[in-house]
């Protein structure tokens, strides 16, 4: 009984995410997702209560997924060069994995106040960990000269932006290049890398 109650309930979760992901969280209905799960409105407001619940859960999922992908950080104490690849490279995976994700919450953060909210609150604490170690490695980076001086927001930003924008342009890449490939993206992953720990050199 419990397996077939995980069951549903992974079915619903699973359905929630296509129909937030294909139409945003304002256009996506309750009975939509209900449909697309092959289950009763009724059994999915039992299991999720409401949309905004189940928006919640499928995104602090996301993040978790997203979290978890950097434990190996601290697990390995790299040094911060190979740090940075270890980020630059596992964020880039995990879109890779989730490559509507990027459009949703751009498009959810320009449109939608209470989720860029909710966005916020989930995102905000995970990210705070992963910044502040970061930021005490780069610190003692600077204080060696090891690398160039330059702001830490910055250099966040340059690897956030770098890794979201390539999906964010994906489907259009997709339609106007011949034969694009996986291969493609894995040299744009590379080439991610690259660009980031070369614009660290002192």
């Amino acid at each position: 009984m419990i397996n077939k109650e995980l069951e549903t309930k992974q079915k619903i979760f699973e359905a929630a995410e296509e129909e937030f992901l294909e139409k945003g969280y304002g256009n996506a209905k309750m009975m939509a997702i209900a449909k697309r799960a092959g289950v009763s409105h009724s059994m999915l407001h039992y299991h999720f209560q409401s949309k905004k619940n189940l928006f919640q859960m499928i995104f602090e999922q996301k993040i978790q997924t997203l979290s978890q992908r950097f434990e190996g950080i601290n697990e390995h104490q790299l040094p911060f060069i190979e740090a940075i690849k270890f980020l630059i490279e596992r964020q880039f995976d995990f879109f890779a994995q989730n490559p509507r994700l990027p459009l949703f919450v751009m498009n959810e953060i320009i449109s939608n106040k209470k989720n860029f909210n909710l966005i916020i609150e989930v995102l905000g604490p995970k990210s705070l960990e992963i910044f502040e170690m970061f930021h005490k490695m780069f610190d003692d980076e600077i204080e060696k000269g090891a690398i160039c001086t330059m702001k830490f927001t910055q250099l966040m930003m340059n690897i956030f932006s770098l890794n979201v924008s390539t999906f964010l342009v994906l489907p259009l890449f997709e339609k106007i290049i011949p034969n694009f490939s996986n291969e493609a993206l894995k040299e744009r992953r590379e080439s991610n890398v690259q660009f980031i720990i070369n614009g660290l050199k002192p």
